[in-house]
């Protein structure tokens, strides 16, 4: 008789701290998701277009899980892809010219700044990877001359591609900075 006494007090112990577990899990969210989010708004308020950097990096799920360092590894990233994706987008505007020759000229130019940041971002992700910050923000800096250089070039059907891709890059800049 003794022993179910003593089993009483422990089973609403249990009971008291199941309860008081789902009570903190419900009222007081303390979500990676919610610190993510939080980390990712709080980041790119420092960065000169908060909306589109919020943006992009939303779009990634892994900077939900990510601190300040993962974060940025994945600014860097998605300025890599942004890159790949503007360049493809240049080559088929050369593929496909009109019989433009200084609009040709000037794609082609384009092209082949685009075609060597490819390169370069990429040994800026390597950088980063050996946790060589500084190398990592000069090979993002070399694609921003790429696209200013390219913007430069006066290519109409560009200019919305070239400003999304610059966008990105100096807010990965920025918040690349914030590492040293």
């Amino acid at each position: 008789m003794a022993s179910q006494n003593s089993n009483i007090p422990t089973k609403i112990l249990v009971i008291i701290a199941l309860i008081s577990l789902g009570f903190n899990n419900y009222f007081l969210p303390i979500d990676a998701e919610e610190t993510g989010k939080a980390l990712i708004e709080s980041t790119c308020k420092k960065t000169q277009y908060p909306e589109e950097c919020i943006s992009a990096l939303e779009s990634d799920p892994g900077c939900f899980t990510a601190n300040l360092t993962g974060l940025t590894r994945i600014a860097v990233e998605k300025s890599a892809s942004k890159l790949v994706e503007t360049l493809h987008i240049v080559d088929m505007l050369v593929q496909n010219a009109t019989s433009d020759y200084p609009t040709w000229g000037s794609l082609v130019l384009c092209r082949y700044s685009y075609n060597t940041s490819v390169p370069q971002i990429q040994e800026g992700l390597q950088a980063f990877d050996q946790l060589k910050f500084d190398k990592s923000y000069k090979s993002v800096e070399a694609v921003k001359k790429a696209v200013i250089d390219c913007d430069h070039q006066g290519v109409k059907s560009l200019t919305q591609v070239n400003r999304a891709l610059l966008k990105l890059i100096e807010d990965t800049m920025m918040i690349l900075h914030l590492l040293f």
